[in-house]
């Protein structure tokens, strides 16, 4: 089963949007910059899954959906770098 999630950090309220096939409440995520702040302030996050399936293409338009409502590359209160598409393993803009 795969999953979309936000993590939101408990110190900081930096948010995540991400997506995994492993248990999403114990996966931290994979993207660049909010590795980078986990680092620096701790894996001390809350999960919310925002919608599961097996389904590839589902994933992805679910992704786009939410990388879409809450504006993640562009918002200073996600971490995100790109959107999310359920593909993995971008963790920077291109270019």
């Amino acid at each position: 089963m795969a999953s979309i999630y936000i993590k939101e950090h408990n110190s900081t309220g930096l948010k995540y949007l991400g997506y995994t096939t492993k248990d999403p409440h114990t996966y931290i995520g994979s993207g660049l910059y909010w590795s980078k702040h986990l680092l620096k302030h701790g894996n001390d996050v809350t999960t919310k899954i925002l919608f599961e399936s097996n389904n590839k293409s589902e994933i992805k338009e679910k992704g786009l959906y939410y990388s879409n409502l809450y504006d993640v590359v562009n918002s200073n209160e996600f971490a995100n770098l790109v959107e999310e598409t359920g593909q993995g393993g971008i963790t920077c803009k291109p270019g």
